[in-house]
């Protein structure tokens, strides 16, 4: 699979993960500070790839959405699971993964 440029994969990758919750375009935007008035437009342009949310909004975002920034802004889909899977593992976990990576390198 080609991989997809941010401005693409971002509205994807937030439209999922809102999904994935059960959450509304307007209750992910109040969730994320959003005046209530403007919420649902708001997260909808950002869906739909018409405005891109600065970094403070797409951290604001990601937190909501219980997801890493990463994740929703590699356009490379293996990593992009790497990155969700990797953020669900407890800290032990994670360390015997990164662990595993570091030796891999050294081959």
């Amino acid at each position: 699979m080609p991989k997809l440029r941010t401005a693409a994969i971002l509205p994807i990758r937030l439209k999922e993960a809102r999904k994935a919750l059960g959450l509304s375009q307007y209750s992910l935007g109040v969730k994320m500070g959003l005046p209530e008035e403007v919420s649902s437009a708001r997260i909808n342009r950002y869906e739909k790839g018409r405005h891109l949310p600065d970094i403070e909004t797409a951290e604001r975002m990601a937190h909501e959405l219980g997801v890493p920034l990463a994740y929703l802004l590699t356009a490379d889909e293996r990593l992009a699971a790497a990155i969700l899977g990797f953020s669900r593992l407890s800290s032990e976990a994670q360390d015997k993964i990164l662990s595993a990576i570091e030796k891999a390198n050294k081959r």
